[in-house]
């Protein structure tokens, strides 16, 4: 066997073998980490430059003084239970997440490792510490800590309801359902859970119709696409307070976030029935509650256009007789009484699909749609005057009233107004016949 002697260069550890305190020394100034050795009494016997750093004192300072005075005074307690442990014996090292703060008052938090070193005869001659700086991870980790729960703050805050949601996906990877990762407490409160129960509950297992109302696949459009979606005015049936089903709207707004949906929706109900009312009281007499003029040409209008049915359609223009003399007599107030119950009249006397609207003081116009024949329009006008007829008590005295029908029958794509002023004309020529 050839034995090759390797060349030592001058200056190598080699060079310093006969010298081990030597190492051990050049390794502890050199060392990245704060190191110290620290005697039974808690002072410092040596200590590198990487622990002048961490503490902030120079290594005179440091070999005058013991770690008692530099750690804060909220972790010295559990720092001193360890070490006397390791003097007892029952351990050999401990670690500890503990500060330190620096003469200009800065607290440094560091990972601390301390061990024990015993002579030969496993008698405790000091204590090896190692100290790593961790203040920026630490200051880090706290920041994000408060800045969560300010972002938590903020969210449950929120009046509107919100979730997040991660897509369930199928075999093939398609979106097949929802789970709750997160929820504010609108939406706790929305969905009558407390947030650890609903966080473990999908999408479908509380809204099953989703699926067929397809919303659902709306949701996974928006984490397959990332185009937002937005659902104004949107209809969806729940249960009232008595447990029926009645319908609600909503304002949805969702947006992707990963692999799901940031969802928060608004409850609009009453906006929708207010916009209704409005909607309703435009097309609507006040007094009588029949649709108004505007509402007769807008039903005129569709009429004009193609019809699903063959049937004929006719135009009744109705004038309540002697409503001047009941108000001059009897004052305006019974006048509308006796209006009133002849719209009631009216409405009862037609079928449900007929419209009634009133023109107006003492005018009304009876819109008949789908007729078999002439002969059921004057049936039904014969049918208005004898319900109309019937007396109307007012503070004891019986009014009869009495009503004049015209009646125009509508021509193929004739313009609503002229079928209008037909049946106003035939209206004229009752009334005239009726006088003679």
């Amino acid at each position: 066997m050839t034995v090759v002697e390797r060349r030592r260069e001058p200056g190598s550890i080699d060079r310093l073998s006969a010298s081990v305190p030597d190492v051990f020394r050049l390794v502890l100034e050199q060392f990245a980490t704060a190191l110290c050795l620290v005697d039974l009494e808690g002072r410092f016997l040596t200590v590198n430059p990487a622990a002048c750093a961490l503490f902030g004192r120079t290594r005179e300072d440091l070999l005058s003084t013991t770690w008692h005075e530099l750690t804060h005074p909220d972790d010295l307690d559990a720092d001193l239970a360890m070490m006397r442990r390791v003097v007892s014996g029952e351990l050999d090292t401990y670690r500890l997440a503990k500060r330190y703060v620096q003469p200009d008052g800065v607290v440094v938090h560091g990972h601390l490792t301390v061990t024990g070193v015993r002579d030969p005869a496993g008698g405790l001659v000091c204590f090896a510490s190692q100290i790593l700086d961790v203040t920026g991870a630490t200051l880090s980790q706290e920041a994000a800590r408060i800045a969560q729960a300010q972002l938590r703050g903020v969210i449950d805050s929120q009046l509107d309801p919100w979730v997040l949601m991660t897509a369930v996906r199928d075999g093939s990877g398609t979106i097949c359902d929802f789970r709750y990762r997160d929820a504010n407490a609108a939406a706790c409160t929305a969905n009558g859970l407390e947030r650890e129960v609903l966080l473990q509950r999908t999408l479908l297992e509380l809204f099953p119709e989703h699926e067929e109302s397809g919303l659902l696949a709306m949701y996974a459009r928006v984490v397959t696409t990332g185009e937002p979606l937005a659902l104004d005015d949107y209809p969806f049936l729940l249960p009232d307070s008595d447990g029926r089903p009645a319908t609600r709207w909503f304002d949805n707004r969702v947006t992707r976030v990963d692999d799901g949906v940031s969802f928060t929706w608004r409850d609009v109900t009453e906006r929708v029935r207010h916009r209704q009312r409005l909607a309703e009281g435009a097309f609507r007499d006040p007094l009588t509650g029949l649709a108004n003029r505007a509402r007769l040409e807008g039903t005129l209008d569709q009429l004009r256009g193609p019809r699903p049915s063959e049937g004929l359609v006719a135009v009744l223009y109705c004038d309540l007789d002697g409503l001047k003399p009941i108000n001059d007599t009897l004052g305006h107030e019974a006048g509308d009484i006796v209006l009133m119950a002849v719209a009631s009249r009216i409405r009862e006397a037609v079928r449900m699909r007929d419209l009634v609207a009133r023109v107006g003081g003492d005018e009304f116009v009876v819109v008949l749609d789908d007729l078999g024949s002439a002969s059921d329009a004057r049936l039904l006008v014969e049918k208005i005057g004898r319900a109309v007829s019937r007396p109307v008590t007012i503070r004891g005295i019986d009014i009869v009233p009495s009503i004049s029908i015209g009646v125009a029958l509508a021509e193929e794509d004739e313009d609503p107004a002229v079928t209008l002023r037909r049946a106003d004309a035939a209206l004229y020529r009752s009334k005239a016949r009726r006088r003679r």
